[in-house]
């Protein structure tokens, strides 16, 4: 899969796409049908994208970025809100000369694709919210755990209660990619992500997207259980929802080929 950087507002921005390698200040070719840009959830880069990344590219032009401090792209802090990451999403596609795409967003980055919605109308074609919520209910000795970790008085968790149970007995490949992907990116700047997960809250504001909506989510989700998701759709008009068996909150990488059926499905009934 290959990679660029871009300069979007001054940072150095890594970027996954599928298709012919160009230098360094030219950007890719991304006429192929729809564009579609994937932002990635807390603490996380766009790696784990790649199975969606590879499976759209043939007949799409899908892109996946690191965020500020997060993965290969440039810092060790992250953004303050998920408003802030949401303005620096529409900067991202001023560098990619995108005018609008489709806005794919797991976890954290649902939150920051159905703001950048709210916000962006005419930019946002359609929305793909994977585990995700409009709200998120993060206790705050999950906030405590994750400071002692930024300020080095705890070791980082390597935790498996993000994967379906299934996931953890027969496919635990998928737990170690992911484990590679979280030592990729700053502690503080997770524990920064995680705050602003905290203090966003979109109950109220998402009836107002008036976009086609696909959402995915994990039957074994813990994090952002399925109720989580029932609530999206009824709030969002004409909102499609697939429930995906024996998949938890790492939904991508457990269950890439149902993901990206249901994505396929999705964009072919688009207008």
């Amino acid at each position: 899969m290959p990679t660029k950087y871009t300069d979007v507002k001054g940072h150095a921005i890594h970027y996954h796409y599928r298709g012919a390698t160009t230098l360094p200040d030219v950007v890719p070719d991304f006429s192929r049908g729809r564009k579609i840009v994937f932002v990635h959830g807390a603490g996380g880069n766009g790696h784990p994208w790649h199975n969606q990344i590879d499976a759209l590219a043939g007949k799409n032009s899908p892109v996946a970025f690191d965020l500020p401090g997060h993965g290969r792209s440039d810092g060790v802090d992250g953004l303050s809100s998920i408003r802030e990451y949401a303005d620096f999403l529409g900067h991202f596609m001023d560098a990619l000369k995108f005018q609008s795409a489709i806005i794919a967003g797991w976890s954290m980055g649902g939150a920051i694709a159905m703001d950048f919605a709210l916000r962006y109308p005419a930019r946002t074609e359609a929305l793909i919210l994977v585990a995700t919520g409009a709200r998120f209910a993060i206790p705050d000795d999950r906030i405590q755990q994750l400071w002692a970790v930024m300020m080095g008085r705890a070791p980082q968790a390597f935790v498996t209660d993000g994967f379906s149970p299934k996931t953890v007995k027969e496919n635990f490949n998928a737990v170690r990619e992911m484990w590679g992907e979280q030592i990729k990116t700053d502690p503080r700047v997770r524990y920064t992500d995680i705050k602003a997960c905290k203090e966003v809250d979109l109950t109220g504001a998402i009836s107002a997207i008036k976009k086609p909506t696909l959402i995915i989510a994990g039957a074994d989700d813990v994090i952002t259980p399925p109720a989580d998701s029932e609530f999206i759709k009824s709030k969002i008009a004409g909102a499609e929802l697939e429930l995906v068996p024996d998949a938890g909150h790492m939904i991508p990488v457990e269950q890439p080929v149902v993901v990206n059926d249901c994505i396929e499905e999705f964009l072919g009934e688009l207008k």
